[in-house]
């Protein structure tokens, strides 16, 4: 006869055992001293550390595979087990000998130090655009990729030097513990430096910013800003596009709209209820994910969710993602014959 286990105070189990102690036991290291530290994602294959942990909600999330959860969700995926089975292999630990920050006192942090908001963000994707129109480097990659300077005034595209955002936004008037705290900047410097700067707008603000190297040999290649990523460009659709492509990345989603073709990205494969959600309101979605395993699978798992207004945009052989199309002969003409036998396939 197997005995029953006593109840167990979850909030309490958590208290004991803070996520970032819980994490870095299991091997992976994590960079930062602050609210938001990163490391390289267990759950995924990648060199760039996507996996961020927050240690003021105790919640991490991966922004390459789009996982996340607390410090239970983190056991569950790391060991393979059930919930119960997380909660018993928890409550089995040793208690942390490190400070615990309570409720209380990481309600006070969130109050002492605001997360940055779209004042900041907006002042800081201006920093970065007048960057980007001094920067030749920048705009020699943008060309390369095919993204004229026009598209990347109206996006609102940016380049970080590395130097002087930080000046720029104590000039603005931002506080320094707010700049500080903001995923701007890490233990290294700006978070973004040498990378073309991406900015997500929404009614006429900067709510997020991404980064791609322009240096094809730095990593990482691609840094966001810590928290939950948007359905990148959707914004600017309106509130009820009557069509719209949906790529994966962030340059399918920029060539695409330098083509003039209404587009938006889910920044990766993962979380497709996520996308779901956010496009109910567009009756007619094609979806152009990368011609790859991964790409078909959230092909497949999104046009599930979003039902028969989905068609599907098959890729020649060879052709890697919608970014790809840009270097080819004719790749906007390509890429409209494409469209258009998707939506004749979807009739």
């Amino acid at each position: 006869m197997v005995a029953a286990h006593a109840p167990v105070d979850i909030a309490a189990l958590k208290e004991r055992h803070p996520l970032g102690e819980v994490v870095e036991a299991s091997g992976i290291r994590l960079h930062g001293r602050g609210r938001v530290r990163q490391g390289v994602c267990p759950f995924h294959e990648e060199a760039e550390g996507s996996f961020t942990v927050y240690a003021d909600s105790q919640r991490w999330y991966c922004f390459g595979c789009g996982e996340g959860g607390d410090v239970l969700d983190f056991i569950r995926r790391a060991e393979g087990l059930s919930l119960p089975e997380a909660i018993r292999r928890l409550d089995a630990s040793p208690p942390s000998t490190a400070p615990v920050c309570h409720a209380a006192s990481r309600q006070r942090d969130r109050i002492a130090v605001a997360p940055p908001g779209p004042a900041l963000l907006t002042a800081a994707a201006r920093y970065y655009a007048g960057e980007l129109r001094r920067g030749r480097g920048a705009q020699a990659y943008l060309a390369s990729r095919g993204i004229g300077l026009g598209t990347a005034a109206r996006l609102g595209l940016g380049y970080a030097p590395g130097a002087g955002l930080r000046t720029a936004l104590a000039s603005a008037g931002f506080a320094a513990g707010r700049v500080r705290e903001s995923g701007l900047f890490t233990e290294r410097g700006e978070r973004f430096a040498g990378m073309v700067t991406v900015p997500e707008f929404a009614g006429g603000r900067v709510r997020w910013l991404a980064g791609r190297a322009v240096d094809p040999e730095r990593r990482p290649r691609f840094q966001a800003l810590p928290g939950p990523k948007p359905v990148l460009g959707l914004g600017r659709l309106g509130p009820a596009p009557s069509w719209a492509v949906v790529t994966e990345g962030v340059f399918d989603w920029l060539v695409l709209s330098e083509w003039g073709i209404p587009a938006c990205a889910a920044l990766g494969t993962q979380g497709m209820e996520r996308v779901a959600a956010a496009l109910r309101g567009c009756p007619n979605v094609f979806l152009a994910f990368d011609n790859d395993d991964a790409g078909r699978e959230a092909t497949a798992a999104l046009g599930s969710l979003l039902g028969r207004r989905t068609a599907v945009v098959t890729l020649p052989d060879g052709v890697a993602d919608v970014a790809d199309l840009a270097g080819r002969p004719h790749g906007r003409r390509v890429f409209l014959r494409l469209l258009e036998r998707a939506a004749r396939a979807a009739r």
